[in-house]
């Protein structure tokens, strides 16, 4: 079985949704916030490694060969810049997620991670905020 090319999977729908279409798929997550679950909400099919950042190296890529690396755009420790340049780094291939509420300007952050990492898969899922 042929997987499709990633560069249009894990893209979030207007509505905040993630497309199901990861069957199969390597996903590896890096410090995931309370958001991840709305973030994955109807994904299935799909393997799922959490990992720190920390333990991102070499040999930790080659035992997992993930799809994509999904991560949150903004954390206590780390930002998307910091993960890009350590993927870069590390000779990752794949796809780079980011997921973070709605930005005024998600092509500004876009625009920085490719300074960092040209011709990278690289996308933001901005997950809407639930109304209380």
């Amino acid at each position: 079985m042929t997987l499709p090319p990633f560069s249009n999977l894990l893209r979030a729908d207007q509505t905040g949704q993630v497309r199901d279409d990861l069957g199969g798929r390597k996903i590896l997550v890096v410090e995931p916030s309370q958001t991840l679950p709305l973030a994955l909400h109807g994904v299935s099919g799909a393997s799922v490694t959490i990992v720190q950042l920390g333990a991102i190296d070499v040999a930790l890529l080659a035992r997992t060969m993930p799809d994509v690396v999904l991560s949150p755009l903004l954390s206590l420790d780390y930002d998307i810049l910091d993960l890009a340049r350590l993927l870069h780094d590390c000779g990752y291939q794949g796809a780079l997620r980011a997921y973070c509420p709605p930005l005024p300007n998600a092509a500004l952050v876009r625009a920085e991670v490719a300074q960092i990492w040209p011709g990278v898969d690289f996308d933001i899922l901005e997950i809407p905020l639930k109304a209380d």
